[in-house]
């Protein structure tokens, strides 16, 4: 299990929301457990779903529209041990 997270940034023009919200939905499509936030989305799940998922939202912020797409991500895992996005915010809610 590893937990990710994910910005993924239109280059071009003032309004990104169309392009946010169709990488959300790939997202949410997935059926990961996730949280957006303000600067990016994190997800939890395993390795390669979570990459497929990743692959899916870059992809579908391109097919709204968006002629170039900046994805910026990073991955927490760790040996023998289950991370999930509980854990990691526990002590912060």
């Amino acid at each position: 299990m590893v937990v990710a997270e994910l910005s993924i940034i239109p280059l071009e023009g003032i309004e990104m929301r169309p392009y946010i919200d169709a990488a959300v939905q790939a997202v949410r499509e997935s059926g990961l457990k996730f949280e957006v936030e303000p600067l990016g989305t994190s997800l939890e799940g395993d390795f390669d779903e979570v990459m497929e998922t990743i692959k899916k939202a870059h992809r579908a912020a391109l097919a709204s529209g968006a002629d170039r797409v900046l994805t910026e991500i990073r991955i927490d895992e760790k040996k023998e041990a289950t991370l999930t996005l509980d854990k990691e915010l526990s002590g912060y809610r």
